[in-house]
């Protein structure tokens, strides 16, 4: 079993329009939503694998009767933690031919103290019974920046192996607190690093650093040029090229989510970070924000290249 927090939920809505045009009139041609949000993604991606899996994150009133469904449909147990406040919106905006996405992200509702207390709790509950849990995405306003870090504590002192996927201040802090791995992006690597990464040789230079930090392993994402994973000893850099591209917003996630299955599977670096590169090309060529379908994945796997760095 995989547990993942995912607390900041929202409602993607995905639109497509011939340009975006700051500052003008922007007519939409087409409009889907979905439930979304990181950790949402991850859980999917590690569902659609065939792995048990389960997700906590926030849930209102409204919205409960859409998320519980959904998720069940698609094999996610979900454990939704009741806010009073509504689900955020998130929009993404495609041009005609996918080659550009821009993102709104709304910060999510705020929480008082009974809904941070039983988030929290309720995660653990959960991931002190799991082979691996999952930290991914934002907080809502009201949770600190040493959330995850207490979290990722919590669960090493459980002997649960803890993945993150973070940002800014919940980012450097679960670093420090020595979480088994952690996922950054570019920009993400370039900011706990302050080096600039241009390709799988500094990824592969700034995953080690990270490793000294404290990660037991580094997956530093690269976009469509792959990703890189780098234990003390060793680094792999991975890549593929999907057929085409639909929409790659959520390939981070799924990159993730196969992460976590490869590892629960005890596969070896190489074989996890393969599967994860496949699962992230897998989900670009979906207009859907952090889906794929595993056949896709498993004709892309074969296909991913892997060198040492």
């Amino acid at each position: 079993m995989i547990t993942v927090c995912g607390l900041n939920t929202s409602l993607d809505k995905a639109a497509e329009l011939t340009d975006l045009v700051p500052g003008g009139v922007n007519r939409v041609r087409d409009v889907r939503s979905y439930p979304g949000g990181k950790g949402l993604h991850v859980a999917l991606t590690v569902a659609a694998l065939g792995e048990p899996v389960r997700l906590v994150g926030l849930i209102d009133a409204v919205h409960r009767d859409t998320f519980s469904p959904f998720l069940s449909a698609r094999g996610v147990e979900f454990h939704g933690v009741e806010t009073a406040g509504p689900l955020r919106t998130c929009l993404s905006l495609r041009d005609r031919n996918g080659s550009r996405v821009t993102e709104i992200l709304e910060p999510g509702p705020e929480t008082d103290v009974e809904t941070r207390t039983e988030a929290r709790a309720r995660f653990l509950s959960l991931a002190v019974d799991s082979a691996l849990a999952v930290l991914s995405g934002s907080l809502p306003p009201g949770f600190g920046e040493d959330t995850y870090a207490e979290l990722v504590v919590a669960l090493r002192e459980a002997g649960v192996r803890c993945l993150v996927d973070a940002s800014g201040g919940l980012l450097s802090q679960a670093l420090a607190a020595r979480p088994f791995l952690i996922k950054p992006n570019r920009d993400e690597g370039e900011a706990l690093t302050g080096a600039a990464i241009d390709g799988p040789a500094d990824a592969a230079r700034a995953a080690r650093s990270l490793v000294g930090r404290g990660a037991t392993v580094v997956v530093q994402s690269l976009g469509a040029q792959g990703a890189v994973a780098a234990t003390d000893d060793r680094a792999w850099h991975a890549r593929v090229d999907a057929d085409h591209v639909a929409n790659p917003v959520g390939s981070g996630d799924c990159l993730l989510g196969g992460v976590a299955v490869g590892l629960c599977r005890g596969a070896s670096l190489e074989d996890v970070l393969r599967l994860g590169v496949a699962c992230g090309a897998a989900n670009a060529t979906s207009i859907e924000t952090g889906f794929l379908r595993r056949e896709d994945v498993d004709a892309l796997r074969p296909r991913v290249s892997i060198t040492p760095v």
